[in-house]
């Protein structure tokens, strides 16, 4: 190999001055180096090595490399191929040999590992600080979720997918690129609202539908105070010509945030304003992208609206965006 970059170990005792070779991002010693590094010989070294792979700890693809060295024998030099392990096989031969040496290394291994935790932990919560504290607010909503309602499946699974299909979407990549979540300020004229008597009456024709399932009691969909009639009017207001929620994706979002966070309902908040959500978006499905089938399955809707219930007051902002952007807009 040309250009081998050299680097030097050196125990405690001031021996075993090794030369390795770091070859894509990691280290490779022969067998006869990592004898002379843990004080054993060949044969123990090789013995070690064999039951790494035996025990599947781990695949020889990978792990072992041949190079070509120079080396003396008797009176001459020879070029050979000799296998090489990288570091993950070092350290795995490390923590099996008993040795002065391997108890040196296993002590050198552990707080190099340390080292890099530490420092890997401190760059991420740099980077973390630098963009905001939305991705916490994200993971910190996702575990107190799932642990509150004791999700395991397939909510649980959906809830996970929602968070992890929001990580993937350009606008939070964008957002995090520029160190903010992308509003939505696209303005859609001609948006259908949703009159209270119609939303009551759709709400009552659910809770006869779930009642007769067992699914529900006569407090379902009772209304207390003005709670929904405020909700509903709420999205529909403005100043003059300006809209406050000038699209169908925030209007949405603001209608299943207001219905499962302000209770306007004696029960079924969550139920219902899921209801009243996807009704909406359909009501104005020629201004989306594609169909709500396509944009909110069912899993989908029960993990968002989980997470609105689950979500602090100052999360609104966080929750509203994460809803906002499943909901594609012509």
């Amino acid at each position: 190999m040309n250009d081998q970059q050299i680097q030097i170990f050196t125990s405690e005792d001031g021996q075993a001055h090794l030369e390795v070779t770091l070859e894509q991002e990691t280290v490779w010693l022969s067998q006869a180096q990592m004898a002379e590094l843990f004080g054993k010989d060949v044969r123990t070294v090789n013995e070690h090595i064999s039951n790494v792979y035996a025990e599947a700890e781990l695949e020889k693809e990978g792990t072992i490399r041949k190079f070509r060295i120079v080396r003396q024998e008797g009176k001459r030099q020879v070029q050979r191929e000799i296998d090489h392990y990288n570091l993950d096989a070092i350290i795995s031969v490390g923590y099996r040999v008993k040795s002065h040496r391997g108890v040196q290394f296993r002590k050198w291994a552990t707080q190099v590992l340390k080292e890099h935790l530490v420092h890997g932990y401190t760059l991420n919560q740099r980077r973390l600080t630098e963009r905001g504290i939305e991705f916490e607010q994200a993971v910190s909503l996702l575990s107190r979720t799932l642990t509150n309602q004791g999700l395991v499946s397939p909510e649980g699974e959906a809830v996970a997918r929602v968070i992890s299909d929001y990580a993937r979407s350009w606008s939070l990549l964008q957002g995090y690129d520029e160190q903010q979540l992308a509003e939505l300020n696209i303005k859609q004229p001609g948006m259908h609202s949703l009159e209270l008597e119609e939303a009551l009456k759709a709400i009552r024709e659910l809770k006869q539908t779930l009642i007769a399932k067992g699914e529900a009691t006569e407090l379902f969909g009772q209304v207390r105070g003005d709670g929904l009639t405020s909700a509903l009017a709420t999205i529909e207001q403005g100043f003059g010509d300006e809209l406050f929620y000038p699209n169908v994706a925030t209007r949405a979002a603001h209608l299943l945030y207001f219905v499962i966070k302000n209770h306007p309902l004696a029960d079924g908040n969550k139920r219902c304003g899921s209801f009243l959500f996807l009704w909406y978006l359909r009501r104005n499905a020629a201004l989306l992208a594609r169909p709500v089938e396509q944009l909110i399955n069912d899993n989908t809707l029960v993990a968002l609206a989980l997470l609105v219930a689950e979500s602090l007051p100052d999360q609104k902002t966080l929750m509203i965006r994460l809803i906002e952007h499943f909901i594609l807009l012509r």
